[in-house]
């Protein structure tokens, strides 16, 4: 890889020149269809800078011409009216190329990730090819997909149970879909794979293990969720459904999903205690990158090319060069008409503020417009009390030049929130109100899962009825009344039969208890972002709470 980035230093300027010629020949083609061999002569262009690609090792460069190459030839010299789609999309390929290779040299590495988008759109083009997963570079070898390192505890459930959970798994997936929220999405999601990890055969039991892990990151944000990889957790669901009808069912897992999946936990970022494990289990190499790195690369990518930016920085310098030598005889009082260097001054400052903030670089934009109010100021007595600032501020920003013209000038976008229009008192009470209400469940399910590693001493129940009633009030100020009635039954359950009649539940009857807490805690996180799922996962703990013997009535 590094092989590769080293070497196009050496032949970019040839590159560049070639990529050139053959748009040009697609473009007259584009004119004049019945000029086919315009269009074989950019074939052949494509196939040499695909050797040229191919032997300085750059594998994403390589791939994409193949494609280019494969859909070009597709394309009949003489009836190509009906092919604009893939023409167009050769021409913006060509771009895209143009600019991954000036991208790499700058970096000085490769990462061939970045041309998968557009390598995909040539597939699509082509018809009935299946797109490429973003782990087709992924040095994976083959004989780790066939490891099974989750033991689970065979436990049996019934058909209720697992069709319980598979609802709590598409409830969870939907909110994934529908609003970007993993944080509220993953535990629910994640809650139905440890139940299945456990019951499930151990082929499948171990898909569910690597999916909980790569839940793990996204709920921890370390990894972006981009529809692709959203589209991956529903095709878990579609895996795992033959196993939940029977238990010894002969369905295959797709290693190419597995593969994908330990792609993900690969390149998460470290901090996940779930993701480690299945990295040291698979052996998992690394791939050089994390995913924060991979979403930068990719909006830099999408960002002013390198030229653009270059042509800009060059612009701002000779401007702050001017700023500078303006300054520099405001300070030895020899810049003449000191009202016109001032106002001079001023509008420069102002200038470079606007552009800076176009940028989207506030601190040098609002250092340079806070400069220009400093020499609004000035007058001919006191020129020299202000210059430092003005300085500083000048030179802050021309040391960002200088770092945006090696970076290619990528910044980050600032995004604000829009703030509802509610009062301020009762916005901080609704969070408050959330926050103490998932404080509370969060506690009663530690003190179910105390209860239980203790071998059924009830102590560690006697303050869960008092703090589950705490949520049941928050729920009702809140308007959740069904919800506050199902924290209400759970209370009934854990007060009635576990505390008054000594009862000691078996494992599966705590696990349903378990389940309806979380989906609560699921339907307080997901209703902070407007969760189109409520009535689902209100319905699916209101069934589990049946099952106990607690069911919700209807008010």
């Amino acid at each position: 890889m590094l092989t590769g980035a080293t070497s196009l230093d050496l032949v970019l300027q040839e590159l560049s020149s070639s990529l050139s010629e053959v748009e040009d020949l697609l473009q007259r083609f584009l004119e004049d269809r019945h000029n086919g061999g315009l269009l074989q002569q950019a074939i052949e262009g494509l196939q040499q800078l695909r050797g040229t690609l191919t032997l300085i090792e750059l594998r994403g460069a390589g791939l994409l011409l193949d494609e280019m190459i494969a859909l070009a030839t597709d394309i009949p010299e003489h009836d190509a009216e009906q092919h604009n789609d893939a023409l167009s999309v050769l021409c913006d390929s060509l771009f895209e190329l143009e600019r991954f290779l000036e991208f790499t040299r700058s970096n000085g590495y490769e990462m061939p990730e970045l041309l998968l988008p557009v390598s995909n759109r040539l597939r699509q083009l082509r018809g009935g090819l299946a797109p490429l997963g973003e782990d087709c570079f992924y040095a994976l070898n083959a004989q780790y997909l066939g490891r099974k390192p989750w033991q689970g505890k065979e436990v049996s459930l019934d058909a209720r149970s697992m069709a319980r959970l598979r609802q709590m798994y598409q409830v969870g997936l939907l909110t994934l879909l529908r609003d970007d929220n993993a944080r509220a999405a993953a535990p629910l999601m994640r809650r139905a794979l440890q139940r299945w990890m456990d019951a499930l055969p151990q082929t499948a039991a171990n898909l569910c293990w690597v999916t909980d892990a790569a839940l793990d990151a996204a709920e921890q944000s370390l990894l972006v969720l981009t529809p692709e990889r959203k589209r991956l957790f529903a095709r878990i669901d579609r895996q795992i459904k033959p196993f939940l009808k029977s238990a010894d069912a002969a369905a295959d897992i797709d290693p190419g999903l597995m593969r994908h999946l330990l792609f993900l936990t690969a390149v998460a970022e470290a901090g996940s205690d779930a993701v480690d494990a299945v990295r040291s289990a698979y052996s998992l190499p690394d791939p050089g990158f994390n995913d924060t790195q991979l979403q930068d690369a990719f909006e830099r990518l999408r960002g002013p090319g390198v030229e653009v930016m270059r042509s800009l920085a060059d612009a701002l310098r000779e401007e702050m060069t001017a700023v500078k030598d303006l300054l520099d005889l405001l300070a030895r009082n020899a810049a003449g008409d000191i009202d016109q260097s001032q106002e001079t001054l001023r509008n420069a400052l102002t200038r470079l503020g606007k552009t800076f903030d176009m940028l989207q670089m506030p601190r040098e934009s609002d250092g340079l417009r806070a400069a220009a109010d400093q020499v609004a100021l000035w007058s001919s007595e006191n020129v020299p009390q202000g210059l430092d600032q003005v300085a500083d501020a000048v030179l802050q920003a021309e040391t960002s030049v200088d770092s945006m013209d090696k970076s290619q000038g990528y910044a980050t976008p600032h995004t604000e929130t829009d703030d509802s229009q509610e009062p301020v008192e009762l916005k901080e009470a609704r969070i408050v109100l959330y926050e103490e209400s998932q404080a509370g469940l969060a506690l009663a399910k530690r003190a179910v899962t105390a209860y239980l590693e203790s071998g059924n001493d009830s102590m560690h129940l006697m303050n869960v009825p008092g703090s589950l009633e705490t949520v049941r009030g928050g729920l009702v100020f809140l308007g959740m009344t069904r919800a506050a009635g199902i924290i209400q039954q759970a209370s009934n359950y854990i007060q009635q039969k576990m505390l008054e009649q000594k009862q000691v539940p078996d494992a599966q009857q705590l696990d349903v208890l378990a389940d309806a807490l979380t989906s609560i805690e699921f339907y307080l996180e997901s209703a902070q972002h407007s969760s189109a799922t409520a009535a689902d996962v209100l319905a699916m703990a209101a069934d589990g709470l049946a099952q106990l013997g607690y069911p919700i009535t209807e008010e």
